[in-house]
């Protein structure tokens, strides 16, 4: 069985939804303390008052939650994936378990980008961001952007998960629009991000993380290949994999490409480690997948 480890974007998840997992589990614990170690203060703590645009704490934190269910995951099924991948921000956790990152390696390029990204969002003259809603098909998407760039909006498609899940990046003041529009066509706002992402429009952020942040870490050839969610190329070069994982600032996610990744990778099951199982249907109608959630871990 060829087996795909796929880590999901950051889903915000309050620490009253995994508390008993970071507690309970001795591999949560491991990673959490292990996290400690690197940034020198208790992320369990940091977590459990932190507001979800606490980026260091909140991507530090789901890091260590996913890393500790993929953990729990090959213990309790047994075996190792033969492909790693992730999608978005789950692209930094498939890079620690390809080996192209060292897990404090991964840590600390997450605290060094997240003071660059502050400081490059802050210092725009009108604030990004990016909104993700579902239930609504790609048709009507499609006519909304044309709707808003039709009145000289910029808007631009950032992710497209399935037929029913996407985010648009825009300024702040037209994604309240757009959000507004979103429930009058029917579909369900999910949140808002307070930057853009895997869109045109941060290409100077990427600049900046390349020279600022991405080339003082040390990157190492992956021992499991990595899966582009940009490509979907079957990556093993630590300096491609840097390079994808910059890319995935400028370029939109569309799940069709990861899917095509995990076929040409020979991909016969996908095991999901995350918060939630918003993600099982997307790969269920492709591969079996297995969902692991705090939940899961506890109730096995």
């Amino acid at each position: 069985m060829s087996v795909v480890m796929f880590f999901p974007g950051l889903v915000p998840s309050r620490y009253d939804a995994i508390k008993d997992f970071v507690t309970g589990s001795e591999h949560a614990r491991r990673r959490f303390a292990e996290a400690d170690e690197v940034l020198g203060y208790s992320l369990a703590e940091a977590y459990r008052e932190a507001s979800i645009y606490e980026w260091e704490v909140y991507e530090t934190g789901y890091m260590a939650l996913t890393l500790a269910l993929a953990d729990w995951a090959e213990e309790r099924f047994g075996g190792s994936p033969a492909l790693c991948g992730g999608q978005s921000f789950g692209s930094f956790m498939a890079a620690v378990r390809s080996g192209a990152l060292s897990y404090p390696q991964a840590l600390t390029l997450v605290r060094r980008s997240v003071v660059v990204e502050t400081d490059y969002f802050e210092s725009l003259d009108k604030p990004l961001g990016c909104h993700f809603f579902y239930r609504l098909p790609h048709a009507t998407v499609d006519a909304l952007l044309a709707e808003f760039r039709a009145r000289g909006e910029w808007v631009e498609l950032s992710v497209i998960l399935d037929e029913q899940v996407h985010a648009v990046s825009a300024e702040l003041a037209t994604l309240e629009r757009f959000e507004q529009r979103v429930r009058e066509e029917g579909g369900f706002p999910f949140y808002t991000m307070n930057r853009a992402e895997h869109c045109s429009a941060v290409g100077g952020l990427r600049q900046r993380l390349h020279d600022e942040v991405y080339g003082t870490i040390e990157w190492n050839e992956a021992t499991v290949p990595f899966l582009s969610d940009v490509d979907g190329r079957l990556l093993t070069d630590p300096e491609e994999i840097k390079q994808d994982l910059l890319d995935g600032w400028t370029t939109p996610v569309h799940w069709e490409t990861v899917l095509r990744g995990m076929r040409a990778g020979g991909a016969s099951e996908v095991w999901i480690p995350g918060p939630r199982s918003m993600f099982a249907r997307i790969t269920n109608n492709a591969f079996p997948t297995k969902v692991i959630t705090p939940k899961t871990a506890l109730g096995a």
